[in-house]
């Protein structure tokens, strides 16, 4: 029988758990297990998360299972009153062997005085240190803490050579001697800066383990709206970001957190991350070739925006992971990634959250508006109405217009002015970009949405 352990060292599947148990609600033992997944992986995932964020988990028993005592598990997480991310600690776990462990103390050891390759590295250990180890898991571990910034590298003949990275002192000291700050210690402004960093910025978990590294607690500052949980994605967010800035071509797995069987796979160019200031949620707008249009002389573009916590992996695709007729349609799309952006730039006036698909289409929005006592509606309309138009056509009566791609992402916005609608109209706009003909069909939905949320009310009375 398989014993449980704290750590581990697949990051996708923590980051599901996580999301799974607290992210998306409360969930129970019955509502985990009939999710593929077994009653043993449910309790020992939740002893692992626990250990992780104890002090922010918290236990209920709902209405509907008081009599079966059935208890669904949730996160508490007050932005207002942390002064970190407490998600962060998530990235801080990862499993090791024995053996990990010996290397970690020996490689530092060998290293602290002088510079070594990897067969040297591996011979001291068998003389010194007793320990029987092949150079070629040497060479792997010293690369593993290169990328870590334990370790540095420099070329001496055909040899690499290790040795040990900066310390935090000595990264301090460094500094100082280009500051004319004398002999005041640069750590403690910079760990101000670092504690602001780690709380508002991308990637804050980097900040969050330099404070670690340092024993300094942010004691200065708190973020009023925060979204911890969108930690989680950085590592995609990370892979995405490297692949716009190097103009690569990339796969995306995907999952929908509302159907976990389904999976689907994008490929594309990263063009850009939208970031919604009333969700925090994340997007990674990608410019991609349609599947049918690669055996065709005329190739096919589209933009198409993914949720980032949906991702599940992102590859760097090759040459190899094409043919030689599709690659070459690739190399010439990556060729031309300042066009791709200007045409993002262009289409951008017209989105009104992260839809590219439909055709454009003119909505046309009469509301009646007291002037006198509902003042903070029309100023509302003017910031969020993403550039729209506002016309007073006679008094506590005003014209909204704008131009939009999909008319159908201005729903949500839209029914919040129920009660005030007068009319509401949708127009194709033509070849010349001219209002052309009304879209009945938009307004039919839009209409049979409220009479539906009508129905509802009407048969719970």
């Amino acid at each position: 029988m398989s014993e449980f352990q704290e750590l581990i060292k697949n990051f996708n599947k923590c980051r599901d758990y996580v999301r799974d148990f607290f992210v998306y609600g409360f969930k129970s033992r019955q509502d985990f297990t009939s999710d593929r997944k077994s009653a043993r992986t449910y309790d020992n995932e939740r002893r692992r998360i626990e250990s992780w964020l104890g002090d922010y988990v918290e236990e209920a028993l709902s209405e509907q299972d008081t009599k079966s005592r059935v208890k669904s598990i949730s996160l508490q997480l007050d932005s207002n009153l942390l002064n970190t991310n407490p998600l962060f600690s998530v990235w801080k776990t990862k499993s090791f062997t024995d053996n990990d462990i010996l290397l970690h103390f020996y490689l530092l050891d060998i290293l602290r005085k002088q510079s070594y390759s990897a067969s040297e590295l591996a011979e001291i250990l068998s003389q010194d240190y007793e320990m029987a180890v092949d150079t070629q898991l040497v060479r792997r571990k010293c690369n593993e803490y290169v990328k870590e910034g334990i370790l540095a590298t420099t070329k001496s003949g055909k040899s690499l050579l290790y040795s040990l990275g900066l310390t935090w002192e000595e990264l301090c000291e460094n500094t100082a001697d280009h500051t004319d700050t004398g002999d005041k210690s640069l750590r403690e402004p910079l760990s101000d800066v670092i504690s602001f960093m780690q709380l508002s910025a991308p990637f804050g978990y980097v900040g969050n383990t330099i404070l670690d590294k340092i024993s300094h607690k942010n004691e200065s500052f708190r973020v009023k709206h925060g979204f911890p949980a969108f930690t989680l994605e950085e590592e995609i967010t990370y892979a995405l970001l490297l692949a716009q800035k190097n103009h690569r071509y990339v796969k995306m797995e995907i999952q929908s957190s509302r159907r976990p069987n389904d999976s689907l796979t994008l490929c594309g160019i990263p063009l850009r991350i939208f970031v919604s200031a009333r969700t925090g949620r994340r997007y990674i707008c990608i410019y991609r070739i349609t599947n049918n249009s690669f055996n065709t002389n005329k190739i096919k573009y589209h933009f198409r925006c993914v949720r980032l916590d949906q991702i599940k992996s992102v590859k760097e695709l090759t040459s190899r992971d094409r043919s030689k007729q599709e690659w070459e349609q690739i190399e010439t799309a990556t060729s031309s990634f300042s066009e791709m952006e200007e045409k993002l730039a262009r289409n951008l006036p017209y989105i009104w959250g992260v839809s590219f698909s439909g055709s454009r289409t003119k909505v046309v929005l009469t509301l009646n508006i007291q002037e006198q006592s509902e003042q903070f509606i029309l100023t509302r309309l003017a910031r969020e109405g993403k550039g729209g138009t506002m016309t007073k056509l006679r008094e506590n009566t005003f014209l909204f217009e704008t131009i939009v791609q999909d008319a159908q992402e201005m729903f949500p916005w839209l029914r919040t002015f129920i009660g005030r609608i007068v009319d509401l109209r949708f127009y194709q706009l033509d070849s010349s970009q001219n209002p052309g003909t009304e879209n009945h069909l938009l307004r039919r939905h839009f209409f049979d949405d409220i009479n539906a949320l009508y129905q509802i009310y009407e048969t719970n009375e």
